[in-house]
């Protein structure tokens, strides 16, 4: 690496979402240093600051009507980690609920490993997307619930493989994200065996009904001023779409290696103008995270 570089800084940008914050903050602290991390504090929420305390917390205007927003946020986002790209090696690029975590059994921590896997800038990956696992709670199967002082993983570890949220996350060189953070503009992606994203958005099933809430909220006020969003905008739906996925698939074991999944993947394609998006996998199992995985998050 750059040795005038630190290895990994991390950005997310939020939107109240305490509950995430405070677990995102805590895990990327001990993983690369409180110094390392940049929130962007949408509507300039002073408990922002209280969570982070010791992060980069810069505040950004909010607009209720949320023109456009998700292009603008993630345009932005693109520019910025662009920007800090010529202090840092490597930059994350995700939402607060979307955490990347590396195998145990690979190394201790995300530093450790991206600089032993990837230390050579020049001839590594640039565009490095983790397999998602979206945590799906089965509250017959976990019935314990979430606690302040027990990792996420302590009581969570069924998911669904997801390869909308296997985001090209993981960056090293100047990149443009489209919505969402779904594609960048740095062509075709890396799929590492040892590298996670953590997704949370249904990790938890009182998390879900109550979050469902603030964003149907957000919707309807965003649609009375005028806006695109509507009662069709997926953040209208996250209740219906938790309650299907939990109805329509399978608890099939233990298992994140998924070779037929990842294969199916790497037949990515070229959407856009060097943007690529992943081949046509699909699954309608659930697994478990393996148990070394506990301590991790």
């Amino acid at each position: 690496m750059d040795s005038y570089k630190k290895p990994l800084g991390v950005v997310t940008m939020v939107y109240e979402d305490y509950f995430f914050l405070e677990r995102w903050y805590n895990y990327y602290r001990k993983q690369v240093g409180a110094e390392n991390l940049y929130v962007f504090s949408h509507g300039n929420d002073p408990k922002h600051k209280e969570i982070a305390k010791d992060a980069n917390v810069m505040n950004l205007p909010r607009d209720s009507a949320m023109y456009k927003f998700d292009r603008r946020r993630w345009r932005m986002l693109g520019h910025f980690a662009t920007g800090l790209l010529d202090f840092y090696n490597w930059m994350i690029v995700s939402d607060v609920d979307e955490i990347v975590v590396v195998d145990p059994m690979a190394a201790a921590n995300l530093v450790d490993h991206i600089v032993d896997k990837y230390g050579n800038v020049r001839t590594a990956p640039k565009n490095i997307s983790p397999l998602c696992l979206e945590l799906i709670h089965l509250p017959g199967e976990e019935p314990l619930p979430i606690e302040e002082n027990e990792t996420i993983l302590s009581r969570r570890r069924i998911f669904r493989p997801n390869k909308n949220y296997s985001k090209p996350c993981l960056v090293s060189a100047p990149v443009g994200f489209g919505p969402g953070g779904h594609r960048n503009t740095l062509g075709p992606r890396h799929l590492p065996s040892d590298l996670y994203t953590l997704h949370l958005k249904y990790f938890d099933r009182d998390t879900v009904e109550a979050r469902g809430e603030e964003k149907k909220k957000l919707v309807s006020d965003a649609g009375k001023l005028g806006s695109q969003y509507n009662q069709s905008h997926q953040w209208n739906n996250t209740q219906k779409s938790y309650y299907e996925i939990i109805e329509t698939t399978t608890l099939a074991g233990e298992d994140i290696d998924l070779p037929e999944f990842r294969a199916a993947l790497l037949e990515q394609f070229e959407k856009y103008s060097g943007q690529y998006i992943w081949g046509p996998a699909a699954n309608r199992n659930l697994y478990r995270i393996p148990e070394r995985f506990s301590g991790v998050f």
